[in-house]
């Protein structure tokens, strides 16, 4: 699968209409309403326009449950804006098309949630959602139904990212033991980095025993609330619920030697000063022998693109699975932060005084790519903005197939806040309007004449 596409250089595009798409394209695939069946935990990152022109964040977490049959017969929602989390109940329906693209609903007593959606698995979910005045995108992953009942026992590696007065992002680990959270941890608050212990916390043992649902906290130098959600006994999902705080993050219990080595794909994504979601990153290196080799990055911050920057450094590897890095770049240095999962991916945090950026990064499948490596049927999501004058998001998820020979189809939903011109034909630019004020537009397939990709894996 593709890691993420968080820097593109195009030339090209991508049709609009059925006049400018690949002809003879039909989508394909096995996926069909049973795909959707079970229950699932989803986290949901956002922005309100209803109380600011500039968008207020917000978080959302829960369960829903899926038949199989295009109904949503059960959903637990948590929502928060910084001032506690509000709780609703809902049912809803769905639709799934054979490419595993579709449309979920949700309805309660507040109203109803629409969210365009594209399976990757029977147990992935990605999803954005269309409802003015709101912009968002996240992920839904399936339950086991079978871990639900206890709070999460061993040492997981985690990643939270909040936003309050200030961003905080943190990467580290947690070990809980019936209950009891102790750990370790680095933070990056809007630039200033630190690594205070997780002295205290505590895993309470789900209210709701079916969905796998609870409350905790943890405390370093302050005391940090949440609600968690089980996805299995080696996956858990958080969501702030602390006043004055927006946040979601991630914990993946710890397997094998959680040790660098080896060549990664990374992304990382964050806030500066500018902007909140401001700058993201993709890219790839080999670790070994303390040595960083064959680095390449793409990074967008602010709007600026720096594209294919090469590096090459060196890291310091401790046993419990963290490891420090030093990029070298021919303009400078960047510092990272990595906790390992397991010796096939772990958690990055960039120790950076002016953005507050973290992520993810896996072990590559193979040491060497070509343009017949990229072949097959992917599922997406992009969640970002664009600038003209003013910032204004735009979501994107969908499915994209990649012929092996540098060239694919793209079947995309999008969603922003803003209706905009954005240029798309097969040959060259052309305008189009895409993107709908509180709405999804539908984007047909379409081709890429070029497309700069790093971070397969």
């Amino acid at each position: 699968m593709v890691l993420a596409i968080l820097s593109v250089v195009v030339s090209l595009t991508i049709g609009c209409g059925s006049d400018n798409g690949v002809p003879g394209f039909i989508p394909k695939g096995n996926f069909s309403l049973a795909s959707l069946s079970g229950q699932y935990v989803y986290t949901v990152s956002g922005l309100d326009f209803s109380i600011s022109s500039g968008g207020v964040p917000y978080r959302q977490a829960g369960v829903f449950t899926a038949d199989g049959n295009g109904n949503i017969t059960t959903s637990t929602d948590d929502f928060t804006e910084g001032s506690g989390i509000s709780t609703t109940s809902s049912t809803g329906s769905y639709k799934i098309n054979v490419d595993g693209t579709g449309v979920l609903n949700l309805n309660s007593a507040l109203g109803s949630l629409t969210f365009a959606i594209t399976m990757a698995s029977n147990s992935k979910v990605y999803l954005i959602e269309g409802d003015s005045p709101l912009n968002a995108a996240g992920l839904a992953e399936k339950q086991d139904t079978s871990a639900l009942s206890a709070a999460p026992t061993g040492t997981y590696a985690f990643l939270f990212h909040t936003i309050g007065g200030t961003s905080v992002g943190r990467i580290g680990v947690l070990t809980s033991n019936n209950g009891s959270l102790s750990g370790l941890q680095d933070i990056n608050n809007s630039g200033s980095f630190s690594s205070p212990s997780i002295t205290a916390g505590v895993l309470n043992t789900p209210s709701d025993p079916t969905i796998g649902r609870g409350t905790g906290s943890f405390t370093d130098n302050t005391t940090t609330h949440f609600n968690y959600y089980i996805v299995n006994a080696n996956n858990i999902r958080f969501l702030t619920s602390d006043l004055g705080a927006v946040g979601i993050g991630r914990a993946e219990k710890q397997s094998g030697t959680p040790a660098l080595s080896g060549s990664y794909a990374f992304g990382t994504s964050g806030d500066t000063a500018s902007f909140l979601g401001g700058v993201n990153t993709v890219g790839r290196f080999t670790a070994g022998n303390a040595a960083i080799t064959g680095g390449a990055l793409d990074t967008v911050q602010d709007g600026n693109n720096a594209a294919n920057a090469q590096f090459t450094g060196s890291f310091i590897q401790n046993g419990n699975g963290r490891a420090t890095a030093t990029f070298n770049f021919s303009g400078g240095t960047a510092n990272e932060v990595i906790w390992m999962v397991s010796p096939s991916r772990g958690f990055m945090l960039v120790n950076d005084p002016n953005t507050v950026e973290d992520g993810t990064l896996d072990l590559q499948q193979s040491t060497s790519f070509s343009a017949t490596s990229l072949n097959g049927q992917y599922a997406f999501l992009n969640s970002g903005f664009t600038i003209n004058g003013a910032a204004f998001p735009l979501d994107r998820v969908g499915t994209f197939i990649p012929d092996g020979s540098g060239k694919l189809n793209l079947n995309e939903t999008a969603s922003s806040r803003k209706r905009r011109q954005v240029a798309f034909s097969r040959d060259r630019l052309i305008s189009r309007q895409v993107g709908k004020q509180g709405g999804f537009e539908d984007h047909p397939p379409g081709l890429f004449r070029r497309n700069r990709l790093i971070g397969r894996i």
